[in-house]
């Protein structure tokens, strides 16, 4: 055990190298370009901040050239985990940093957001859950229940006369979330 646990913090320590070792590289090449168009941040804060923008697509399973296509879900755990981080680190730090940062109405209406969010996330999952659960039976006694309901997402989009942009993309959603909800819940 200890011994994998070694392994990992060589691969861990390794990783961490080879990323650091790519935003010096992306500074090398790079950075005079970013403080000729006067970046507010350094060029090496610039560039983490893109690995971390692009980490974090990836992990939610977007896009990272165009940010579609990302797990809702995932998102919300990562956002959620960083937030009890920064509340572990105000509390470190003592009663001053824990004051409420709600003076602002700009702080009000983003935290009435975040709220709003949680709440429809949490409704999102839920029902998404509920309907798995149900096609999950319904598969059972109608094993073509699946391609019947993607021949109607195809059909409504068949019978379109001319196909906009919002249109495909209309369809290419239809057609991920009947992935979602129809995929077997275990």
């Amino acid at each position: 055990m200890q011994k994998e646990t070694l392994l990992f913090q060589e691969a861990d320590n390794t990783l961490m190298a080879a990323v650091d070792e790519a935003i010096d590289n992306a500074v090398k090449t790079a950075g005079d370009e970013l403080e000729k168009v006067a970046s507010p941040t350094s060029p090496h804060d610039y560039f983490a901040d893109g690995v971390l923008r692009y980490l974090f697509l990836r992990l939610c399973g977007a896009d990272p050239e165009n940010g579609m296509g990302g797990d809702p879900e995932t998102a919300w755990k990562i956002l959620y985990l960083g937030r009890s981080v920064a509340r572990r680190w105000e509390k470190q730090r003592g009663a001053a940093a824990l004051q409420p940062k709600k003076d602002r109405r700009e702080d009000i209406k983003k935290d009435k957001t975040e709220q709003q969010q949680l709440a429809l996330s949490a409704q999102n999952f839920a029902l998404t859950t509920v309907v798995r659960a149900l096609v999950d039976h319904a598969r059972a006694s109608d094993p073509q229940l699946v391609e019947r309901i993607e021949s109607a997402i195809d059909s409504r989009h068949a019978r379109l006369q001319d196909t906009s942009d919002a249109d495909r993309e209309f369809h290419e959603k239809a057609r991920r979330y009947l992935s979602l909800l129809t995929s077997p819940l275990g």
